[in-house]
Protein backbone atom coordinates (compact mmCIF):
# COMPACT_ATOMS: atom_id res chain seq x y z
CA UNK A 1 0.00 0.00 0.00
CA UNK A 2 1.20 3.52 -0.96
CA UNK A 3 0.62 6.64 0.92
CA UNK A 4 0.41 10.26 -0.14
CA UNK A 5 0.88 13.19 2.05
CA UNK A 6 -0.84 16.06 0.19
CA UNK A 7 -0.49 18.60 2.83
CA UNK A 8 1.09 21.87 1.97
CA UNK A 9 3.28 22.20 5.22
CA UNK A 10 2.57 25.61 7.01
CA UNK A 11 5.39 27.48 7.65
CA UNK A 12 5.88 31.72 8.68
CA UNK A 13 5.69 33.59 5.48
CA UNK A 14 4.31 31.53 3.47
CA UNK A 15 1.13 32.64 0.77
CA UNK A 16 -2.24 33.27 2.18
CA UNK A 17 -5.58 34.18 -0.02
CA UNK A 18 -5.67 37.86 -0.66
CA UNK A 19 -6.55 39.67 2.82
CA UNK A 20 -6.73 36.50 4.95
CA UNK A 21 -3.95 36.85 7.90
CA UNK A 22 -0.72 35.97 7.63
CA UNK A 23 0.97 32.60 8.71
CA UNK A 24 3.46 33.63 11.81
CA UNK A 25 5.10 31.65 14.55
CA UNK A 26 6.22 33.33 17.52
CA UNK A 27 8.59 31.76 20.36
CA UNK A 28 6.93 31.63 23.90
CA UNK A 29 9.34 29.27 25.50
CA UNK A 30 13.10 28.27 24.50
CA UNK A 31 15.19 25.84 25.87
CA UNK A 32 17.63 28.15 26.17
CA UNK A 33 15.77 30.33 28.65
CA UNK A 34 13.00 27.52 30.45
CA UNK A 35 14.18 24.23 29.12
CA UNK A 36 11.80 23.58 27.14
CA UNK A 37 10.16 24.60 23.56
CA UNK A 38 6.25 26.08 23.24
CA UNK A 39 5.10 28.06 19.98
CA UNK A 40 2.53 30.50 19.41
CA UNK A 41 0.74 29.60 15.47
CA UNK A 42 -1.01 32.56 14.34
CA UNK A 43 -3.15 31.82 11.20
CA UNK A 44 -6.18 32.42 9.61
CA UNK A 45 -8.47 29.10 9.70
CA UNK A 46 -7.77 28.73 5.88
CA UNK A 47 -4.53 28.70 5.98
CA UNK A 48 -2.35 26.46 3.89
CA UNK A 49 -4.17 23.12 3.14
CA UNK A 50 -7.25 23.70 4.99
CA UNK A 51 -11.29 22.35 4.86
CA UNK A 52 -13.83 24.84 3.99
CA UNK A 53 -17.31 24.39 6.61
CA UNK A 54 -20.50 25.92 4.84
CA UNK A 55 -20.35 28.69 7.73
CA UNK A 56 -17.74 30.03 5.65
CA UNK A 57 -20.42 31.59 3.16
CA UNK A 58 -23.27 31.12 4.91
CA UNK A 59 -24.17 32.14 8.21
CA UNK A 60 -26.69 29.61 9.34
CA UNK A 61 -24.30 26.97 7.91
CA UNK A 62 -22.82 24.23 9.61
CA UNK A 63 -19.43 24.37 11.13
CA UNK A 64 -16.40 21.77 10.85
CA UNK A 65 -17.14 20.35 14.44
CA UNK A 66 -20.60 19.08 13.41
CA UNK A 67 -19.23 16.86 10.72
CA UNK A 68 -18.43 13.40 12.00
CA UNK A 69 -14.93 11.40 11.20
CA UNK A 70 -17.56 9.63 8.66
CA UNK A 71 -17.41 12.79 6.55
CA UNK A 72 -14.15 13.19 6.54
CA UNK A 73 -12.58 9.88 5.44
CA UNK A 74 -13.32 7.61 2.50
CA UNK A 75 -12.94 6.36 -1.31
CA UNK A 76 -12.96 8.66 -3.83
CA UNK A 77 -10.98 9.85 -6.86
CA UNK A 78 -8.24 12.26 -8.51
CA UNK A 79 -9.87 13.71 -11.42
CA UNK A 80 -6.83 15.27 -14.21
CA UNK A 81 -8.80 18.25 -14.90
CA UNK A 82 -5.58 20.34 -15.56
CA UNK A 83 -6.51 22.89 -19.08
CA UNK A 84 -4.63 21.99 -21.93
CA UNK A 85 -1.41 23.93 -22.11
CA UNK A 86 -1.17 27.62 -22.67
CA UNK A 87 -5.24 27.23 -21.61
CA UNK A 88 -7.33 30.39 -21.66
CA UNK A 89 -8.01 32.05 -25.19
CA UNK A 90 -5.19 34.12 -26.83
CA UNK A 91 -5.45 37.70 -27.62
CA UNK A 92 -3.69 40.04 -29.99
CA UNK A 93 -0.54 41.56 -29.45
CA UNK A 94 -0.19 43.72 -26.02
CA UNK A 95 -3.24 42.25 -24.93
CA UNK A 96 -3.01 39.26 -22.12
CA UNK A 97 -4.85 35.67 -22.42
CA UNK A 98 -8.01 35.00 -20.32
CA UNK A 99 -6.79 32.77 -17.60
CA UNK A 100 -7.36 28.79 -17.93
CA UNK A 101 -10.43 27.61 -16.35
CA UNK A 102 -11.70 24.36 -15.49
CA UNK A 103 -15.85 24.57 -17.36
CA UNK A 104 -18.33 21.88 -17.89
CA UNK A 105 -17.07 20.83 -21.02
CA UNK A 106 -13.46 19.86 -19.70
CA UNK A 107 -14.52 18.54 -16.62
CA UNK A 108 -17.34 16.04 -18.29
CA UNK A 109 -14.55 14.69 -20.66
CA UNK A 110 -11.72 14.52 -18.00
CA UNK A 111 -14.72 12.02 -16.23
CA UNK A 112 -15.72 9.80 -18.53
CA UNK A 113 -13.09 7.44 -17.08
CA UNK A 114 -14.35 6.72 -14.12
CA UNK A 115 -17.62 5.74 -12.53
CA UNK A 116 -17.68 8.23 -8.87
CA UNK A 117 -20.76 6.76 -7.14
CA UNK A 118 -22.74 9.24 -4.73
CA UNK A 119 -20.72 9.27 -1.19
CA UNK A 120 -17.17 9.65 -3.02
CA UNK A 121 -14.43 12.27 -2.40
CA UNK A 122 -13.60 14.32 -5.56
CA UNK A 123 -10.46 15.61 -6.05
CA UNK A 124 -9.92 17.86 -8.68
CA UNK A 125 -6.31 18.15 -10.25
CA UNK A 126 -6.73 21.46 -11.66
CA UNK A 127 -2.70 23.36 -11.58
CA UNK A 128 -4.25 26.61 -9.18
CA UNK A 129 -7.16 26.78 -12.51
CA UNK A 130 -10.36 27.68 -10.52
CA UNK A 131 -13.92 25.88 -11.61
CA UNK A 132 -16.46 27.56 -14.05
CA UNK A 133 -20.32 27.64 -12.24
CA UNK A 134 -21.51 24.95 -15.03
CA UNK A 135 -18.03 22.66 -13.78
CA UNK A 136 -19.86 23.29 -10.60
CA UNK A 137 -22.94 22.18 -11.08
CA UNK A 138 -21.55 18.63 -12.61
CA UNK A 139 -19.49 18.21 -9.27
CA UNK A 140 -22.51 18.76 -6.87
CA UNK A 141 -24.35 16.15 -9.36
CA UNK A 142 -22.19 13.64 -8.22
CA UNK A 143 -23.13 14.37 -4.33
CA UNK A 144 -19.74 14.05 -2.93
CA UNK A 145 -18.70 14.41 0.74
CA UNK A 146 -15.72 16.35 -0.02
CA UNK A 147 -14.32 18.16 -2.90
CA UNK A 148 -10.40 18.86 -2.84
CA UNK A 149 -8.62 20.97 -5.59
CA UNK A 150 -4.95 21.57 -5.33
CA UNK A 151 -6.13 25.27 -5.80
CA UNK A 152 -6.02 28.06 -3.46
CA UNK A 153 -9.88 28.40 -4.22
CA UNK A 154 -12.26 26.26 -5.97
CA UNK A 155 -13.29 29.05 -7.57
CA UNK A 156 -13.75 33.63 -7.81
CA UNK A 157 -15.09 35.84 -6.78
CA UNK A 158 -18.29 35.67 -6.67
CA UNK A 159 -17.78 31.90 -5.59
CA UNK A 160 -21.21 30.16 -7.18
CA UNK A 161 -19.49 27.26 -6.65
CA UNK A 162 -18.29 27.65 -3.19
CA UNK A 163 -21.78 28.69 -2.77
CA UNK A 164 -23.13 25.39 -4.06
CA UNK A 165 -21.14 23.05 -2.68
CA UNK A 166 -21.53 24.22 0.70
CA UNK A 167 -24.57 25.20 0.51
CA UNK A 168 -25.19 21.06 0.18
CA UNK A 169 -23.65 20.63 3.02
CA UNK A 170 -20.43 19.63 0.79
CA UNK A 171 -16.74 20.13 2.48
CA UNK A 172 -14.10 21.48 0.52
CA UNK A 173 -10.15 21.00 0.98
CA UNK A 174 -8.27 23.42 -0.75
CA UNK A 175 -4.46 23.93 -1.48
CA UNK A 176 -3.96 20.04 -1.59
CA UNK A 177 0.24 19.62 -3.00
CA UNK A 178 1.44 16.37 -4.64
CA UNK A 179 -1.19 15.28 -6.78
CA UNK A 180 1.46 14.80 -9.64
CA UNK A 181 2.53 11.87 -7.14
CA UNK A 182 -0.68 10.34 -6.51
CA UNK A 183 -1.79 10.94 -10.48
CA UNK A 184 -5.24 10.20 -11.73
CA UNK A 185 -8.04 7.52 -10.63
CA UNK A 186 -9.12 6.31 -7.37
CA UNK A 187 -7.52 6.46 -4.01
CA UNK A 188 -8.90 6.49 -0.13
CA UNK A 189 -8.32 10.03 1.24
CA UNK A 190 -8.37 11.34 5.20
CA UNK A 191 -8.85 14.67 5.32
CA UNK A 192 -8.64 15.72 8.71
CA UNK A 193 -8.85 19.26 9.79
CA UNK A 194 -8.01 20.64 13.27
CA UNK A 195 -10.85 20.12 16.10
CA UNK A 196 -11.52 23.93 16.34
CA UNK A 197 -15.24 24.11 17.68
CA UNK A 198 -16.96 26.65 15.80
CA UNK A 199 -14.89 27.06 12.81
CA UNK A 200 -15.74 28.24 9.36
CA UNK A 201 -13.21 26.06 8.30
CA UNK A 202 -9.09 24.79 9.56
CA UNK A 203 -6.05 23.77 8.33
CA UNK A 204 -5.92 19.80 7.82
CA UNK A 205 -3.60 17.19 7.33
CA UNK A 206 -5.15 15.45 4.17
CA UNK A 207 -3.54 12.60 2.68
CA UNK A 208 -4.54 9.67 0.37
CA UNK A 209 -3.31 5.45 -0.19
CA UNK A 210 -3.94 3.32 -2.44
Amino acid sequence: MDFFDLTLPLRPGMPVYPGDPEVRFSAIRTHETDGYQVKQFCMGSHSGTHLDAPRHFLAGGATLDEYGVDRLVGPGVVIDCRPPAGGGVAFGRGETAEPAVVDAALLRERMEAFSIPAGSIVVLWTEGAPLTADAGEIVSALSPIIVGTDAASLDAEPYPVHRLLLGQGILLAENLQGLDRLGPGPATFACLPLAAVGADGAPARVIAWR
